[in-house]
């Protein structure tokens, strides 16, 4: 099956980390016939690749909150780990992946639902590199909460600078933002990352909102094109619009939120859009765990919903 070229080449690694927990995520391939539609990136049954072989990608079912599940030959990231409830639903499926000690661990910024579980995995998981975009957020109880105890095991923040580059396994991360004066909202104070491999890319934009997306392209010079968008703000259409869809062109997305959640999401306008633009929408409150698998030419959809 044709998978769509992308508009960048694949980049070297700059910079590598030891070898921590091998990843074991083989499962049943999710049977997506009703999806055999869809080109570039195939969601149909397919042999599960080797334990560590390729770049998986999981969008942890938190409820209302976020949390984002990497691995790529052995190598680990998380980002987010969701309400301070979800901290342990996150620590069991890390366990569960045979997960003991984490390369990378990103707080994309300082709102209950991505940072509230943090802590609950710097407590019971060993942790390479701890990234944030600031070291102290005193208006944010669980920000607070998760500083303290980063600096009560003797962990130091990272606040990434822009476009700075990590490999994980044969994948590499980017930090592309945010890039512009954040003011008060703390939603677009969001870390964006961009992870490729080899010709796949996903583009993690936390809560931003679509102007402050924007910017990351077209002030900061950083290419956005993906072919899996986790949608900002759990499907906020303050989040995404036909504007961010025509920046990323993604082929799927996938909305991380709470089943009959309060707040809507994700709200009727992206679901709507989304549709018009030929966008596989996967979300967590109808799909539970979703998980992505990657060999830097197609990328698959394993597991069952």
């Amino acid at each position: 099956m044709a998978t769509r070229k992308r508009k960048r080449p694949a980049r070297a690694p700059r910079t590598a980390l030891g070898t921590l927990a091998a990843i074991l995520l083989a499962a049943f391939v999710w049977a997506g016939s009703e999806l055999g539609w869809f080109d570039a990136v195939r969601l149909a049954p397919a042999a599960t690749p080797l334990p560590g072989d390729g770049l998986y990608v999981t969008f942890i079912d938190v409820g209302q909150g976020d949390a984002t599940f990497a691995s790529c030959e052995g190598e680990t990231l998380l980002i987010d780990a969701g309400v301070p409830e979800a901290g342990p639903e996150v620590a069991e499926y890390l366990a569960g992946a045979g997960v003991t000690e984490l390369d990378y661990v990103v707080c994309t910024h300082a709102h209950e639902d991505h940072c509230g579980g943090l802590d609950y995995i710097l407590e019971n998981f060993g942790v390479g590199v701890l990234f944030a975009p600031y070291t102290e957020f005193d208006a944010s109880g669980s920000f607070t909460h998760f500083e303290d105890t980063a600096a009560e095991l003797g962990m130091e923040i990272t606040v990434p600078p822009l476009g700075a580059e990590f490999t994980l396994g044969g994948a590499v991360f980017e930090f592309v933002g945010p890039v512009s004066d954040w003011g008060g909202d703390v939603n677009d104070s969001s870390l964006v990352l961009r992870l490729d491999y080899g010709g796949d890319s996903f583009l993690f934009t936390g809560d931003i909102g679509s102007g402050p997306l924007e910017d990351c392209a077209y002030v900061g010079g950083y290419d956005l094109d993906c072919d899996v968008l986790k949608l900002g703000h759990h499907g906020s259409s303050t989040s995404t619009d036909q504007g961010i869809l025509d920046l990323t062109t993604p082929e799927v997305a996938v909305a991380s939120c709470g089943l009959d959640n309060s707040y809507g999401h994700p709200h009727d306008e992206v679901v709507a859009l989304c549709e018009e633009n030929g966008v596989l929408l996967l979300r967590t409150d109808r799909d539970g765990d979703i998980t992505l698998h990657s060999d830097g030419a197609e990328i698959t959809r394993v597991g069952a919903a």
